[in-house]
C-alpha cells in the first residue's frame, strides 16, 4: 500500500465515524423535549363532575383511585409516545407547547373505559 491509499482509508474511516456518531446522537441519544400540563384545572374539573354525582364514600374512593391510575398511565405513555418530559403549567413561564388537550381527552377516554 502507498501513503496514498493510507491516507485516503484513514480519511473514509474518520468521515464514516464522524457521520455515524452524529446520526446515533441526533437520533438515538436526544434529550426529550418538554411539555406543559395544567394538572390544577384538571384535578379541578374531575371534583367539580364528581361533586355532583350521587355517589357513596366508596364509589367515590373508587372514583378517585380510577382517576389517579388513568391520570398516572396517560401521562406516562403520553412522554413516552412523544418523547417528551411533562411539566406542570405554573412551572413554566412562556414558550413550551401545552399538552392539556391532548392528555385530557386521552384521560377522559380511559376514564369511560375503566368504569365499564
Amino acid at each position: 500500500m502507498n501513503t496514498k491509499s493510507v491516507v485516503l482509508a484513514v480519511m473514509l474511516s474518520v468521515l464514516l465515524s464522524t457521520g455515524i456518531s452524529a446520526a446515533v446522537s441526533q437520533y438515538l441519544l436526544k434529550p426529550p423535549g418538554m411539555v406543559t400540563f395544567d394538572m390544577k384545572n384538571t384535578m379541578n374539573a374531575f371534583i367539580r363532575q364528581s361533586a355532583k354525582m350521587d355517589l357513596t364514600e366508596e364509589q367515590r374512593r373508587q372514583l378517585l383511585a380510577r382517576f389517579d391510575r388513568g391520570l398516572t398511565t396517560v401521562t406516562r405513555d403520553y412522554a413516552q409516545e412523544k418523547h417528551v418530559a411533562i411539566v406542570v403549567s405554573p412551572a413554566v413561564v412562556t414558550g413550551l407547547p401545552d399538552a392539556t388537550p391532548e392528555i385530557q381527552s386521552r384521560l377522559a377516554a380511559a376514564m369511560k373505559q375503566g368504569g365499564q
